[in-house]
């Protein structure tokens, strides 16, 4: 997109070679001056004509100096303007500026000096004011001019500079991300985002709460005032009675147990709607079938050992030990009760997951990398993560010092469950829904096991004030280190066994193809949800995927790149120029596509690229393999990474068919009809239509009688 956007200006300034030069005065004169500034962005310009100096096109010196320039003028403009008319636009504003944007400028002024010209540069709104402000109290204008200087330098440095920087690193960035890269930027963005929310409950959370309990207060002093909710009140005393007992927040079988109650509700229903989802295949399977392709098609090898020792925290042979080093400890902490809860977790979360995968017997994914024996669904790690390992968390954050000490746990804790979780998918050994059916089977044992843990609390059998004597304090330690030399000690001598899919079992086609397809009922693509999207309007006959990819090479097909990140940011550069984009996956038969290739074209005088998305079958027609795929057309891009498709398939696969038209090598072609003409669209909207017809090709000689249908067109 960038590149795109330089291209565009490029052929301006290279005939007019000074006009970057002043565009940079112009604008940060019109942005800082009074008012104006205000309203153009040209900051953003300055920014992109910096970023184009990288291209050598332009000298960085002479956008620098001219933009500094123009800055410095235009504050200058706004200092003569306050030194003019400062005292009487202070009280009757200006415009849209009213006197409280003046005054707060004034403030800023105030607090920070003379250096406040240099320190206002660098602030939205200010920056624009500050110089008029130092007009109108009367700044030598000497001492403005130097700290204005160094102001506009900086600024200068900032936009100018950070541009040239941008898109020096463009192609640094390119030659330099990698999958672990993108993994290490997402595990970044993660923790900026829980250290804001984190700061956010420590700074702002007794606030909020306080804030919480006032409306709860003002809400039920107004039900309570309100006629209706009177004459109810006396005619049902019990029910009254009833939900007041409910909401008793002085006992713990008032509000903590209703609200405990609900949450195990809610918890119940949302299971129950992911099992009938299941067992009705509803789209959540499709999305699983895909979601498990596509991490199949993403997974960084390097990756696959750190998840191996994450996984290795839910298997029975390390989960089972640390669970009895728990039992214990709790023991030793807080008595019985905090052993029976989590005993109750633990355990009630192991024998309901084990039930649970004997009642739904649902297969392991094929795109697994481990070995597993036991069934899919739901999974037992993601459960045990939420039953056991955030049981531990909730004591942890039940004896925490303070508010910033249990919000650290509550983080700890949640990043633990959600990478055991992780694992699980990214390993390929559960589906999607598999895990989060497992963290609502884990999170309903966790609730009922807190219920009794809050309520032997209330009773005052769990005592979380008390401290410990030092001898008991020295078993846990010990506890803990037994447990961690032992998780330590286990992964380090575990080799799990890795998955080997089963062999394809090739199957002979004695029908006509179309036939074939039709009574499989595989006529169509599917979208990421399942449903029906583009027909199939292709199939190859080959001798294998070598013969195939040469014939598609030698007319001017190239393979599509694999969906690196340094290749989406090679599209991102170059959007259409890039031929061999990344193409988007497309299912078919639950499958994402095998193979890829695009051809560049014009079409009417405007750039396309045809694409074409390739699946292997276990077909055979006379000993030789059937591919079949689909064609699209590429007439421009969405945001920069999403190409806009033309809605004519058919005319992409005519183009298709004439690219073979001078090959040495001229597949012989049979025209049959696959389905009925239909109009439909893509996943994100953008329609299509195809006339139902598909064209089957044969590389190696002619096209044996009993593939095409009695009305096909041999060609």
């Amino acid at each position: 997109m960038i590149e795109q956007l330089f291209q565009s200006i490029l052929p301006s300034i290279e005939h007019f070679h000074s006009l970057a030069y002043w565009l940079a005065f112009v604008m940060a004169f019109a942005e800082t001056a009074l008012v104006i500034g205000l309203l153009v962005p040209g900051s953003t310009l300055l920014l992109l004509l910096g970023a184009l100096t990288a291209t050598g096109k332009v000298d960085f010196a002479g956008i620098f100096w001219f933009g500094v320039a123009g800055a410095v003028l235009g504050d200058n403009l706004n200092y003569w303007l306050g030194r003019r008319y400062g005292q009487r636009w202070l009280k009757t504003g200006v415009w849209f500026l009213k006197p409280e944007h003046f005054e707060q400028a004034h403030e800023f002024f105030n607090r920070n000096g003379a250096k406040s010209v240099f320190l206002g540069r660098f602030i939205p709104s200010i920056k624009e004011i500050a110089p008029f402000v130092a007009g109108s109290v009367g700044m030598h204008q000497g001492t403005f001019l130097f700290w204005n200087l160094l102001g506009g330098i900086g600024w200068g440095l900032q936009w100018i500079g950070g541009g040239y920087l941008f898109g020096q690193s463009l192609t640094l960035a390119q030659a330099w991300m990698s999958r672990i890269g993108l993994l290490f930027l997402a595990i970044l963005l993660l923790w900026l985002l829980l250290w804001y929310v984190k700061h956010i409950l420590v700074r702002q959370g007794p606030q909020i709460w306080l804030m919480l309990k006032s409306l709860y207060r003002t809400f039920s002093t107004a039900l309570a005032a309100n006629p209706y909710l009177k004459q109810f009140k006396r005619r049902h005393p019990r029910v009254i009675g009833f939900v007041s007992q409910r909401l008793d927040r002085s006992r713990f079988s008032g509000l903590s147990l209703t609200l405990l109650s609900l949450s195990l509700l809610y918890i119940a229903i949302l299971f129950g709607g992911v099992v009938e989802d299941f067992l009705t295949s509803d789209p959540i399977v499709a999305v699983d079938h895909a979601v498990a392709q596509l991490v199949a098609r993403f997974r960084p090898p390097d990756l696959v050992p750190l998840f191996t020792w994450i996984t290795a925290l839910g298997i029975t042979k390390v989960a089972a030990p640390l669970i009895l080093v728990s039992l214990t400890g709790t023991w030793l902490a807080r008595g019985r009760w905090l052993t029976i809860s989590l005993l109750v977790s633990a355990a009630g979360t192991a024998i309901f997951t084990a039930l649970s995968k004997v009642a739904f017997h649902r297969p392991r994914p094929v795109e697994a990398v481990l070995l597993e024996q036991s069934y899919s669904f739901p999974s037992g790690h993601a459960a045990i993560a939420v039953g056991f390992y955030g049981f531990l968390g909730y004591v942890f954050m039940r004896t925490a010092p303070d508010l910033r000490s249990r919000i650290n746990r509550l983080i700890l804790t949640f990043l633990a469950i959600l990478a055991i979780g992780l694992s699980r998918i990214v390993l390929g050994v559960h589906y999607l829904s598999d895990v989060w059916a497992g963290y609502l089977v884990g999170a309903g044992w966790l609730i009922i096991a807190i219920t009794i843990s809050e309520w032997a609390t209330r009773s005052h059998w769990i005592d979380w004030q008390s401290t410990l004597d030092a001898k008991r304090r020295g078993l846990l330690w010990l506890l803990g280190l037994a447990a961690i030399a032992w998780y330590a000690f286990y992964t380090v001598q575990w080799h799990p066994k890795t998955f080997t899919p089963p062999p394809v079992v090739a199957e002979s086609v004695d029908t006509p193809l179309a036939d074939f397809i039709r009574q499989k009922k595989l006529e169509h693509t599917e979208t990421l949800l399942g449903t029906p999207s583009q027909p199939l309007s292709l199939a190859f006959i080959t001798a294998d995927e070598t013969t195939l990819v040469q014939r598609l090479e030698a007319v001017g097909w190239q393979p599509a790149e694999p969906p690196a990140p340094g290749n989406f940011l090679k599209l991102l550069r170059q959007g259409m120029g890039y031929v061999n984009a990344p193409l988007a996956p497309v299912f078919w038969n639950g499958r994402i596509n095998d193979l890829g290739f695009e051809r560049a074209a014009v079409v009417d005088g405007e750039r396309i690229i045809d694409t074409l998305r390739l699946w292997k079958t276990a077909w055979r027609v006379d000993g030789m393999s059937v591919y079949v795929g689909v064609e699209r057309s590429y007439t421009g891009m969405y945001w920069g990474l999403l190409h806009r498709i033309a809605p004519d398939t058919d005319a992409a696969t005519q183009r298709l068919l004439k690219s073979f038209s001078t090959a040495k090598y001229q597949p012989a072609n049979c025209e049959v009809k696959l389905g009925k003409a239909e109009i439909g669209s893509y996943l994100l909207g953008m329609p299509f239509f195809s006339n139902g017809r598909m064209h089957i090709l044969d590389f190696v000689g002619q096209i044996p009688p009993g593939v095409c249908s009695e009305e096909g067109n041999r060609q």
